[in-house]
């Protein structure tokens, strides 16, 4: 009873992915031939807008990240006046010492 209602299931979301990807593809040429009858200005435009939304997620991501390790660092080592590079790599120093442990 399980093994088909999966099944059904499967097939169900392969159903919906083949169906939504011929609607998808359809769209990329269209945007192609009006970007090139529009001109290269207009082309490049897009591009970076487009490399814009794929890039600055990652950039925020690893500001915060940076941000946050910072704080956690300095609240561990409050005497510190390393620069984050440092630090993270200090970091790294530490974390394989306590890894490597007592040497017998």
């Amino acid at each position: 009873m399980m093994r088909k209602s999966f099944a059904t299931g499967i097939s169900a979301l392969i159903v919906a992915l083949v169906s939504a990807s011929n609607a998808f593809a359809q769209s990329c040429p269209m945007c192609k031939e009006s970007m090139t009858a529009a001109g290269a200005k207009l082309s490049d435009g897009f591009y970076l807008s487009i490399m814009s939304m794929f890039f600055l997620p990652f950039a925020i991501g690893g500001a915060i990240a940076s941000m946050v390790f910072q704080s956690w660092w300095l609240r561990t080592h409050p005497g510190s006046t390393l620069s984050f590079p440092n630090a993270l790599l200090a970091a790294i120093r530490e974390r394989k010492t306590k890894m490597a442990g007592p040497k017998l």
